[in-house]
């Protein structure tokens, strides 16, 4: 490592100077990764859900179990899915390039909290 790198003040310019170093700008370098993370955790979201429910698991959320009744789960699910994405698009779109990642890292959270709670019921059940 030089000693730019480790002093925290980041590497030194064609001109001599010494760009700043912004945590921000590192984690903005991450975005695609959070969102194949955001999507990965909705793919498996829906699937455990599914499962779940099939195993006699109860949708506890009243808007999501009053679509899956008039609609189909797989496809509430997916509705639901899609309007989140909706959201966060918009959000994504409004914010500055630089702050962007902190919407797939938004839908990330309680997407995996979501795929870790249907984890441990359903193998609470076998």
């Amino acid at each position: 490592m030089s000693r730019e790198d480790v002093s925290g003040f980041g590497a030194a310019g064609a001109n001599g100077t010494v760009a700043a170093y912004s945590p921000i700008t590192t984690l903005a370098r991450f975005e695609p990764h959070l969102w194949a993370f955001a999507l990965l955790g909705f793919a498996l979201d829906v699937g455990l859900t599914a499962y779940g429910l099939s195993l006699g698991l109860a949708e506890m959320n009243p808007l999501a179990r009053t679509l899956m009744e008039t609609v189909g789960v797989v496809e509430a699910m997916l509705l639901l899915k899609t309007f989140s994405l909706a959201v966060a698009l918009v959000g994504w779109k409004i914010l500055p390039a630089l702050y962007r990642f902190v919407v797939p890292a938004g839908l990330s959270l309680p997407t995996w909290i979501a795929v870790g709670i249907n984890s441990s019921l359903i193998v609470s059940l076998l």
